[in-house]
């Protein structure tokens, strides 16, 4: 037979699709977190959902029509005869992970998709045997494996997919692939394997031989057997090792043998795949409470041609079809004037006459009427450039039952007093995605928003402050089930599209960029009417009209004002911590002997653990040492009388610190906007899951504050033209305050009430000694107790953070919770409340969901406790600081002050204060942050004045 009419047969007999299902499901597990896949019981899904996921991708990318997956079974092999020692030293499986299996195999069998399991071998020994019925039949055979073994496999008929970093990345080995990767043949490739070793599985190669000098002996010799018979002949330590070796060697050949002719009662005939039990996918995707998405991706993948979806026919003509997150484009009206606009608004007024907000309607719990109140709003959507400072308006759009008006920008005067006039009117019964960015991207057309009724981007976090979706299409997928895919016409491709062509580009671009937009704002309508009555339901539609939506008034008034910086001081900072890293670089050499790459772990491992001969530190998941920070600083400590090792760790250690605040400064001199000399922050109001604020482009919150040389930064932010002078407003002890209030506890209490030093007091009660008496330790250990307590620091953490024995922190948190009784109550009752209930609330009614309390793991359980224990407090605390902002805002604007806000980092505030306000303007924010909530214990604020943000620091 040619080759030609060879390669034919190949194609004609079609394609077979062995895949590692060990494999595959392990990839999933550790590709996706379990908090984010898991059941409303705590039950994980990440497994399924992924190796559901992957196997789709793979299918849809080759085409197979035959597939066949094979699993490993519990018990040892007779390889573990042959090497007791096999996969010895491999970590349990997670218990999550080995919940899964049983849930993936039902799902196979759902999809109509084959199994294979053989008791005393391994699932390899089932791939090699498929792979081999396979080519042996004359199929194109693909084997979806991550392990290396598979490559003995490989031939003209046979290639492996082995997953890269990312499993999209999958490699096609070829033997063509394996030649240029590795210089020996697939069916060399044991030999190679058997004279390395494989340290995941426990099997010990030849020492000090790696791949290359087992592909050159294999060039050399042909064989691993041709090896042996001429072992005397290779020179050297490595010969020395070779020959000492040769029966482990010979073993290990046998071992990594994969086993082709297994009786799996089966024929490759017998492998197609294509007829999916539609009831039996249905219930297990109920079960595991997978979307409608999902569902119709697995039948979509796994049906084939034109063959019966199902072996049970479900259908139930009177039953509704899921049409309430169904995607509705609107019919596009391009409006061009404003005359148009006058009259598209007037034609729909009557229908979407004006409501009340959105929120204060939606006080039934999922109730019909919620939804409908959704739907029957107008839908605002602005696009173009959100960035603060950078703004620019491209175009709107307003919908309006099946229509949306369309106007590109930029707009006349008539069309902006029109568009002004619509907004002022209806705004009480608009939806937006974004208030925030609305409101840059409306002020850059000349248009100012009052508040909406509803939010969606806003909405989505209070419901799922978990998720954060940098795309409208993400929330789409997320909360409607929906994917936005390129091409649909009935949907999009892009991202919120914030910055989006020019609308001067040509027809069909205009009309890509219109098809978008009344995508995305069916999108919007559709989150509305999803997540207004979920909002109800949780009871958080307070919370949005309250706190959310006001904030996030102050925070565009703060993002648009920016702040002010002296680039002559950043620049010479910059400089400076330039300089100090050279010259800990330049030390850190002299100390290596050599010109080492500090930002090299590998490099660092060799100098500290090879040539320096210190103790290695703990290993990463990698295998390798780790050389971070705290490491790091553990070895400075411990060889302090080592002059050598001592001065490259200290010098190291500068380096790491001078070179972080070098970049640090160096954002903030790229970030500085080159037409006012001030840096815009975006202040992220929907990405920390506890409530917080954030900052980015830059992130101001990165400024070290702990350090001199940190707090140097803050003096290069300085009072504007028209300003004399910084104010900065800081809670103290907010979290703490939180902590008392809530728990009740009297000597807690009675601690802030007494007005002496908080901390020093404190430990005088845990340690039973005079105020006096404390030492500056005793005093340093329970604070970093009372703080670890209120953010969910560990025993273990809290001994690491001190630098002293776990048993040590255990004996002092008794000691704490024996004074302090009812804060241990309270802290056990978050706990506690959270796991009956699902998830925490702060003093606000905001929630946080927590299935972790119930896994299985008890690393992902303890994680979910601790988180559990932190959320109601800091939550509390970034409600609090949101109030503040909002009262002090609002007292600003109603005193008639120049002065504004311009920062919140943490919890502090920063105000630009205009000629002549100082004292009335330190006044109205400090009452408007000590009052904004009513305590058992005062909220405390401290005050400062200064030149720069630095000197006002207090």
């Amino acid at each position: 037979m040619t080759e030609a009419s060879h390669n034919a047969e190949v194609e004609t007999r079609g394609t077979l699709l062995v895949v590692d299902g060990h494999s595959l499901a392990f990839r999933a597990f550790f590709a996706l977190p379990v908090d984010n896949f898991s059941t409303s019981d705590g039950r994980a899904t990440n497994a399924v959902w992924g190796f559901a996921t992957m196997l789709a991708q793979v299918v849809d990318a080759e085409q197979p029509d035959h597939l066949a997956v094979a699993f490993d079974v519990k018990g040892g092999t007779f390889r573990n005869t042959m090497l007791p020692q096999y996969k010895g030293t491999r970590d349990a499986a997670p218990e999550d992970l080995l919940a899964q299996l049983p849930l993936i195999q039902r799902m196979l069998t759902a999809l109509g998709i084959t199994y294979i399991e053989k008791p005393g071998y391994e699932g390899d020994d089932v791939i090699g045997t498929l792979a081999t019925m396979g080519s042996d039949a004359g199929y194109r055979t693909l084997v979806l494996s991550g392990d290396r073994d598979a490559f003995q496999l490989i031939s003209d008929r046979v290639t492996v997919l082995y997953p890269g970093q990312h499993f999209k990345d999958l490699k096609h080995m070829t033997p063509e692939a394996v030649e240029e990767k590795y210089h020996v043949r697939p069916d060399q490739y044991p030999d190679l394997a058997a004279l390395r070793g494989e340290t995941a599985d426990n099997i010990p190669g030849v020492p000090g031989v790696g791949d290359g000098y087992a592909a050159k002996w294999i060039g050399q010799y042909g064989s691993l057997d041709g090896i042996i018979a001429h072992a005397d002949e290779i020179k050297g330590k490595k010969g020395e090792a070779l020959r000492e070796n040769i029966e482990q060697v010979q073993l290990n050949r046998k071992v990594n043998a994969l086993v082709r002719n297994l009786d799996l009662g089966v024929s490759v005939s017998d492998l197609t795949f294509g007829v999916v039990d539609v009831k039996a996918t249905e219930d297990l995707c109920k079960e595991l409470e997978f979307g409608a998405r999902t569902r119709t991706k697995m039948v979509k993948s796994f049906a084939r041609g034109e063959q019966p979806l199902t072996r049970h026919d479900t259908h139930d003509e009177h039953e509704p079809a899921q049409t309430d997150n169904a995607l509705h484009l609107p019919q596009p009206v391009l409006i061009h004037d404003a005359a148009a606009l006058e009259q598209w608004v007037a034609h729909h007024a009557d229908t979407f006459a004006e409501a009340g907000p959105l929120a204060n309607n939606c006080t039934q719990k999922g109730t019909q009427k919620s939804t409908q109140e959704a739907s029957a709003r107008w839908v605002l959507l602005a696009q173009g450039n959100a960035k603060p400072g950078a703004s620019a308006l491209h175009r709107v759009s307003i919908m309006a039952g099946d229509q949306a008006a369309v106007i590109a920008a930029p707009f006349d005067a008539a069309l902006t007093e029109a568009l002004q006039h619509v907004v002022t009117q209806y705004h009480t019964s608009m939806i937006v995605h974004g208030y925030k960015e609305h409101l840059h991207l409306l002020a850059a057309g000349g248009i100012t928003l009052p508040t909406p009724a509803f939010d969606t981007k806003l909405a989505g976090y209070l419901v799922h402050p978990d998720f954060h979706a940098d795309t409208l299409e993400q929330a789409a997928e997320h909360f409607l089930d929906i994917v936005i895919e390129a091409g649909s016409q009935e949907a999009v491709q892009g991202a919120l599209d914030l910055e989006v062509e020019d609308s001067s580009a040509g027809d069909e671009e205009t009309d890509e960029a219109t098809t978008r937009i009344l995508t995305h704002a069916a999108i919007v309508a559709a989150l509305a009417r999803t997540l207004s009555p979920m909002l109800a339901e949780r009871e958080q539609t307070k919370l949005l009209s309250s706190i959310e939506l006001p904030v996030s008034q102050v925070l565009y008034r703060m993002e648009d004002a920016g702040a002010q910086i002296d680039m002559a001081r950043l620049t010479a900072l910059r400089d400076e911590f330039a300089a100090d890293a050279r010259q800990a670089q330049e030390t850190a050499w002299d100390c290596a002997g050599s010109r080492v790459n500090l930002q090299s772990p590998k490099q660092l491992q060799k100098v500290l653990f090879e040539d320096m001969g210190l103790k290695a530190t703990k290993r990463t998941k990698s295998g390798s040492y780790t050389t971070s920070a705290s490491a790091l600083q553990d070895l400075y400590v411990k060889y302090v009388d080592d002059e050598r090792a001592n001065g490259f760790l200290g010098a190291l250690l500068r380096h790491r610190e001078t070179n972080k605040l070098k970049q640090i400064v160096q954002t903030l001199i790229d970030a500085v906007n080159p037409h006012d000399g001030r840096i815009h922050t975006t202040f992220e109001q929907t990405v920390a899951a506890t409530g917080r604020l954030s900052s980015v482009d830059p992130n101001l919150q990165n400024i070290p504050n702990r350090n001199d040389a940190g707090r140097e930064i803050r003096s290069a932010f300085v009072p504007g033209d028209g300003y004399v002078s910084l104010l900065s407003c800081d809670y103290s002890q907010v979290e703490l305050r939180i902590m008392a209030d809530r728990s009740g506890d009297e000597a807690l209490i009675e601690a802030f009430r007494s007005g002496a030093d908080f901390h020093r007091y404190v430990a005088s009660l845990v340690y039973g000694v005079p105020v006096e008496s404390i030492t500056s330790d005793q005093r340093s250990h329970v604070k970093a107790m009372s703080y670890g307590l209120a953010y969910g620091l560990s025993t273990y953490g809290l001994a690491q953070q001190l630098k002293i024995r776990p048993s040590h922190a255990e004996e002092l948190k008794k000691k704490y919770f024996a004074t302090f009784g009812k804060v241990h109550d309270y802290l056990e009752s978050l706990v506690a409340d959270a796991r009956t209930h699902g998830y925490t609330e702060t003093m606000f009614g905001r929630r946080r969901y927590f299935p972790g309390l119930h896994s299985t793991n008890r690393t992902v359980r303890d994680a979910a406790e601790r988180a559990a224990l932190n959320a109601p407090i800091q939550g509390s605390a970034a409600d609090i600081m949101k109030i503040a902002m909002i009262r002090a805002d609002e007292a600003l604007r109603t005193a008639g002050v120049a002065s504004r806000i311009i920062l919140q980092i943490h919890d502090e505030l920063v105000v630009e204060v205009a000629p002549g306000e100082a004292d009335q303007v330190r006044s109205l924010v400090a009452d408007a942050m000590e009052h904004a909530v009513t305590l058992s214990v005062p909220l405390d604020v401290s005050t400062g004045i200064g030149d720069d943000w630095q000197l006002a620091a207090h």
